[in-house]
């Protein structure tokens, strides 16, 4: 009886971490679901920008960098996020973008201080670009059109230099050359989704 006691002991725990494990860990190793009303944008298509945003015309191009500091996807990529800015920040602006007021304080602490974070509560920056989930990338060109959008790498902590899909746009989008052509690794979205609300879209 007593080993039959600890065999459901044991089993109970070893289910219990597996359980765990897959909350924690596993479920940011599958595609994000595809919200039912989502709308895909496809590349070279004009994307309007909110004009309590952007009331001018674009200098440089832009990444919106669609962040989320309680999404471990986000925390796992914030190094290489990093790292891009410092070396495209001369000839692309960087903008991290987050889904609530609330987050904005723990994004500023987490992300340089010369990140301008901006508060997309209802969506409309991201359904513009077609993201849905975090950590994404939205590369816009001068004249608005979408660039590129989709996942950093195919690697959690962004470590497969071979799929940094992000950086291959940047270098791409430098040498003037139309939208690279990636597999659906590069954007069918991993992560964390966004939550969906009706507030509206403000600036910090």
């Amino acid at each position: 009886m007593r080993t039959i006691a600890v065999s459901i002991i044991l089993t109970i725990v070893f289910f219990s971490i597996g359980t765990i494990f897959w909350y924690q860990e596993a479920q940011y190793l599958l595609p994000t679901p595809v919200p039912a009303n989502y709308i895909t944008v496809a590349p070279q298509r004009h994307v309007t920008l909110d004009s309590t945003i952007f009331t001018t015309s674009l200098t440089k191009p832009v990444l919106f960098h669609f962040f989320s500091p309680d999404c471990p996807c986000s925390r796992f990529n914030l190094k290489h996020f990093l790292s891009l800015k410092k070396k495209y920040s001369a000839t692309v602006s960087f903008y991290a973008v987050v889904s609530q007021q609330e987050y904005v304080s723990s994004a500023k602490k987490m992300l340089d201080e010369d990140v301008i974070v901006l508060v997309d509560k209802d969506e409309r920056l991201a359904k513009a670009c077609g993201v849905y989930s975090t950590p994404q990338a939205a590369i816009l060109k001068t004249d608005t059109t979408l660039y590129f959008r989709g996942n950093y790498n195919r690697a959690r902590y962004c470590t497969d230099k071979n799929s940094n899909y992000v950086q291959m746009a940047l270098d791409s989008l430098h040498s003037e050359k139309g939208p690279p052509q990636f597999n659906a690794l590069a954007t069918n979205s991993y992560g964390c989704a966004l939550p969906q609300n009706n507030n509206s879209l403000s600036y910090e």
